[in-house]
């Protein structure tokens, strides 16, 4: 469970932004890895301390978690926090340079040596369809920077929100370092007949009532081509048929999902008097027939009496 921000800073819930700027630059200078070398839990405690910052120096955010807690509020790195974050771009990419330049003049002394910060990391939205996102896809992407355009390679399997890195392809640094990163996040449209979870796929698909009555073969989407699906005689509305590999892929692992079809019948509606009377023929008889139906009613009397 996370630590609570405030008590992580050493602070009150009522600090004010300069002392609260003033806790995270000591604890930084004290954790900070260039003075703990080799110290694991020094650099754990450097990051939680710049996560706890990174959201009470931001009014809104600081708001949110008052109210919500950290339910309420998402780092900019995601779910994981700080925890997978380069040490070097936390003060360039969340902080800013000025508490960048001020915190390490007091680690190293302002006549210290070190490279020049990286430009920020950026991010835009892709949308793609279901079949480009599970089969994978080359786009060419106008960089949201510039009106430069570059070719991406979307790998088969990506789904919504996974990310891909494009080394470079951020801000320009301001002090003559390296441009920052852009991170392509992925947005899955919702497809016509399809969904995913995972790596299965679900669809769902009507019948007509004499189809489920004395069976048939229907044809149901996957997301290349339409396939026949045998429907067994006397089928119930719910029923669930697997297919097995006609789902999807994933990024990790060669295996493929399976495709999951529901029926459900439909009674036929705008019938004729004459249909009607047909209808009646045809199911005259047969009351003992319906075993859910009839289960149902016994249930109701024994309750009822």
């Amino acid at each position: 469970m996370k630590r609570d921000y405030y008590e992580i800073l050493g602070v009150d819930r009522n600090v004010s932004a300069p002392d609260l700027k003033k806790a995270f630059k000591r604890l930084a200078i004290k954790y900070h890895p260039d003075k703990n070398p080799g110290d694991k839990e020094a650099e754990a405690k450097f990051k939680e301390a710049a996560e706890a910052y990174e959201v009470l120096s931001d009014q809104a955010k600081r708001q949110t978690y008052d109210q919500f807690g950290h339910q309420g509020v998402n780092s900019n790195f995601g779910q994981s926090g700080f925890q997978n974050v380069d040490i070097n771009d936390i003060f360039n990419n969340i902080f800013g340079d000025e508490i960048f330049g001020d915190i390490f003049g007091d680690i190293f002394g302002r006549a210290g040596s070190r490279r020049p910060p990286r430009g920020r990391n950026i991010q835009m939205a892709f949308e793609m369809t279901l079949e480009e996102a599970v089969f994978g896809k080359d786009v060419e992407i106008r960089l949201p920077n510039s009106n430069k355009k570059v070719s991406v390679n979307i790998p088969a399997g990506v789904d919504t929100g996974n990310k891909i890195r494009l080394s470079g392809e951020g801000e320009p640094s301001q002090y003559g370092g390296e441009h920052g990163d852009l991170f392509i996040v992925v947005q899955v449209q919702k497809h016509e007949f399809l969904e995913r979870e995972g790596n299965h796929l679900y669809c769902e698909v009507p019948i007509r009532v004499d189809q489920a009555i004395l069976g048939a073969e229907i044809e149901v989407p996957t997301l290349s081509k339409k396939v026949l699906l045998k429907i067994p005689p006397e089928t119930q509305t719910g029923k669930i048929f697997k297919l097995r590999d006609l789902g999807a892929g994933s990024l990790r692992g060669k295996t493929t999902g399976d495709l999951f079809v529901r029926v459900v019948v439909e009674t036929p509606s705008s019938l004729s008097s004459k249909q009607k009377s047909a209808l009646e023929s045809a199911f005259a008889g047969t009351e003992n027939n319906f075993k859910e139906a009839d289960n149902f009613s016994s249930k109701i009397n024994s309750k009822f009496k």
